[in-house]
């Protein structure tokens, strides 16, 4: 039975908070200490030539789903003049309020916790730019909405920049002992995936988690959706090379499928 948008997001903030501890006995302890670098940039590839083509330095950025903020965090060291990270998790936060710490940055990056769709009207029409990286949109259970989000917080003339897994991956069912990544799934079903063995993308272990929700949406779908909202397209790349750790066997197939892309849109 089809769920509510808040019954969507409401299971997704808790079955995140239930992996942090994970996320963060995998990865805390390098990032901590890397963050001490008053230069950390946490963007490679694609994604960082674009945030610097379009120009980081004295805008004010806000970014969608930040984790455990280590990219507001790199956002603001690359000169972002008021920076602001937005998840629904409060153990993730919890995570980038003590990277922040460490970092000496708490002055300059705020970390706000709230549903996305639920953002206060506060910081409406607030921001030159708004990021949104691997890991976002196939959590949002209604994307039209989503990119109202975007097109709110943005001041006239502002720009989204967004890095994503392409949507082509979710036909994949990741390849076990070696073996490779298979379609499975199609492009056109509409999947709403209910999930309950963990959300630890980096162990790679599965545990008896609460359950979470995840959504199919095409390309065009994203495209569309963004361009209903008054959000013109400046940029789209696709990636040939893996950047969400998800069928990351691809990059090497022989027959290889898009597996990420760079979308750069600005309010009309």
């Amino acid at each position: 039975m089809a769920k509510s948008r808040k019954q969507y997001t409401e299971a997704n903030r808790v079955a995140w908070d239930e992996a942090a501890p994970r996320h963060a006995a995998h990865n805390n302890a390098a990032l901590f200490e890397a963050v001490k670098s008053p230069d950390y940039v946490s963007f490679e590839g694609e994604i960082l030539a674009t945030l610097r083509s379009v120009g980081i330095a004295g805008k004010d950025v806000i970014q969608l789903g930040c984790n455990n903020g280590r990219e507001t965090l790199s956002l603001s060291n690359m000169g972002a003049a008021r920076c602001v990270g937005v998840d629904a998790s409060a153990e993730f936060l919890a995570h980038g309020r003590e990277l922040l710490r460490i970092a000496d940055a708490g002055e300059r990056v705020e970390l706000l916790q709230a549903d996305i769709y639920e953002i206060p009207a506060g910081y409406d029409a607030a921001f030159d730019m708004v990021v949104i990286t691997i890991g976002v949109i196939s959590w949002m259970p209604d994307l039209k909405a989503f990119f109202e989000v975007v097109r709110r917080l943005l001041k006239p003339g502002g720009v989204m920049v967004m890095e994503e897994m392409h949507p082509v991956l979710l036909m994949y069912e990741a390849g076990r002992d070696g073996a490779e990544s298979t379609p499975q799934y199609s492009y056109f079903g509409a999947q709403v995936w209910e999930e309950t063995s963990g959300l630890d993308y980096y162990g790679g272990e599965s545990y008896a988690s609460l359950p979470n929700y995840s959504f199919m949406h095409r390309l065009d779908q994203i495209l569309m959706a963004g361009l209903d909202c008054d959000l013109g397209l400046q940029s789209f790349i696709e990636l040939d090379y893996d950047i969400s750790n998800f069928c990351a066997d691809l990059e090497h197939s022989r027959v290889k499928p898009p597996l990420g892309f760079v979308l750069v849109m600005k309010q009309q």
